[in-house]
C-alpha cells in the first residue's frame, strides 16, 4: 500500500500554470487516481481507451465543468527530456499491466524505480523537483493521495476494459 501527503496545496489555479510542465492527478480523492502530464499547451494521457494528446485549456475546462477533483503538480521542464508526443504515441492504451504511469515515467527517464503515483511524488519531493501544487474541486479535508496497491490499479483498468 502506498500513499502520499502534500506539504501544501494552493486552492487556486494561476493562468500561467498551463504554460508549465505539470503532472495532472485526476480524481485525486479516489482509489486509484488517474494521471497525465502536460508540457506547455499540450496534455498527454494514457487511458483504458487510448493514448491521447489534447490541449491543457480543454482539460482544465473539463475538470471545472465536471467538478473533477484535480491536483496539478508543477515540475521543472528539464526533467522531461524525451518528447511526450513520441513516447505516448508508442502506447495504444492502458491494459495488461500497462498503466497511465508508464509513459510518464518513460518521458522522465525513470525506469522501473517508480511503480505508482506515490513513488513518483516521493521521488520528485526527495529531489526537490516539485515547484508548486495546485488543487481544484478538492474536498475540504483533502491532504494527499490515499493508500492503494498495484492490484487496485490493475483491477480498475480491467474493470474499465470490460
Amino acid at each position: 500500500m502506498s500513499k502520499f501527503d502534500f506539504k501544501s496545496i494552493h486552492r487556486e489555479l494561476p493562468e500561467q500554470l498551463l504554460q508549465k510542465t505539470v503532472i495532472w492527478i485526476w480524481n485525486a480523492d479516489k482509489i486509484p487516481p488517474h494521471i497525465g502530464i502536460s508540457v506547455g499547451k499540450d496534455y498527454f494521457s494514457l487511458t483504458y481507451r487510448k493514448s491521447e494528446q489534447l490541449l491543457t485549456t480543454s482539460m482544465l475546462k473539463k475538470a471545472k465543468r465536471s467538478a473533477i477533483p484535480l491536483v496539478l503538480v508543477e515540475i521543472p521542464k528539464e526533467i522531461v527530456p524525451l518528447n511526450p508526443q513520441i513516447v505516448f504515441s508508442s502506447y495504444e492504451k492502458a491494459i495488461d499491466g500497462i498503466t497511465c504511469l508508464h509513459p510518464i515515467r518513460e518521458v522522465m527517464n525513470l525506469g522501473n524505480q517508480v511503480n505508482q503515483l506515490s513513488d513518483l511524488l516521493v521521488y520528485l519531493e526527495s529531489k526537490k523537483l516539485i515547484n508548486q501544487v495546485n488543487g481544484l474541486n478538492l474536498p475540504e479535508n483533502y491532504t494527499g493521495i490515499k493508500a492503494y496497491s498495484m492490484d487496485d490499479i490493475l483491477n480498475r483498468i480491467d474493470t474499465l476494459n470490460e
